[in-house]
């Protein structure tokens, strides 16, 4: 078997991304989570780039939209398959503006998960 997925998670509440790292490592993933987008640009610079990325859009200091145009202009992390995940009542067309492989409206539950991160591997 090859080694685990890895899946950064990018959300500003702690207990969030606590939550879901603790649910994805029961799955069998490695998650690397970030607080906003600018930690998590600086841990695609500088670290093993994920297999898919889950982001926030609503974060203090760098934004989940601004990480995003930072992401698309680098060369190195553009291609990086990217999941939104967001409270936001706007969030699907949030989402196919920044050119998002799924979103994951919140609250979700491990099923809904577990297929977003699969689906967007699988392509």
């Amino acid at each position: 078997m090859g080694q685990a997925k890895l899946i950064l998670a990018i959300d500003d509440d702690a207990d969030f991304r606590e939550g879901l790292t603790d649910v994805l490592d029961e799955f069998g993933y490695r998650v690397r989570t970030a607080a906003n987008g600018r930690e998590a640009l600086e841990a695609l610079r500088t670290e093993p780039a994920p297999d898919v990325i889950l982001l926030d859009l609503r974060m203090p200091e760098m934004d989940g939209r601004t990480f995003r145009r930072e992401q698309a202009r680098d060369e190195k992390l553009s291609g990086i398959p990217l999941v939104v995940v967001s409270g936001s009542l706007e969030v699907d067309e949030e989402a196919e503006s920044l050119g998002a492989s799924a979103v994951l409206p919140k609250p979700f539950g491990v099923d809904e998960l577990l297929k977003s991160i699969e689906t967007v591997i699988q392509h």
